[in-house]
């Protein structure tokens, strides 16, 4: 890395590449989730893929600098030196997505245990049964959600114009435009 100061990545770049990630994954997890509702009714493949999604950002971020997102967008993430950063560092970035996450696998456990619950018609009809059926989870696991918002926000307002984000905040971390 040469001398200069990279630029930080602004918030619609960042933004986008954000929709890319989850037009990505959301789409991926959508299709086999409803297949495996309506068609396998099993945890064991949920968990896989819920894993598979939680793995995403880390996995991308520590080997490549960047999820697909923000390839698209030519845009890395970097320790506070401009260096690569390890899966730990990545993983304490994605912990606002990961916990979430892992309070909905929790849930979707009881979930296929019970058979209102599995008696489903696909995505739908289960996330509808199963706040029906675990109203307090659900509600846990949704404010957990809320973290992403949070993160928006101290965004937002970082005091010191860095771009950065809560998330960047914990992990030391920067998002930068990619040198050409």
């Amino acid at each position: 890395m040469n001398n200069e100061t990279p630029e930080h990545a602004g918030f619609t770049d960042r933004f986008l590449a954000s929709i890319i990630d989850s037009i990505i994954i959301g789409g991926l997890s959508f299709a086999i989730n409803q297949l495996n509702f309506t068609t396998f009714k099993s945890f064991g493949v949920y968990l896989i893929f819920a894993l598979i999604g939680m793995a995403y950002k880390p996995y991308f971020e520590s080997r490549y600098k960047a999820t697909l997102g923000k390839m698209v967008m030519k845009m890395e993430v970097t320790d506070l030196n401009y260096n690569y950063i390890d899966f730990n560092k990545s993983i304490m970035r994605s912990l606002i997505l990961i916990v979430p996450a892992i309070a909905y696998i929790i849930i979707h456990f009881f979930a296929f245990n019970n058979p209102y619950v599995l008696d489903s018609n696909g995505v739908i009809d289960f996330g509808t049964k199963m706040g029906e059926e675990y109203p307090f989870l659900t509600l846990i696991a949704t404010v957990l959600s809320y973290a992403t918002l949070v993160d928006v926000i101290v965004y937002l307002v970082d005091l010191n114009k860095q771009q950065r984000s809560l998330k960047d905040f914990i992990a030391k971390t920067y998002v930068i435009k990619k040198e050409k």
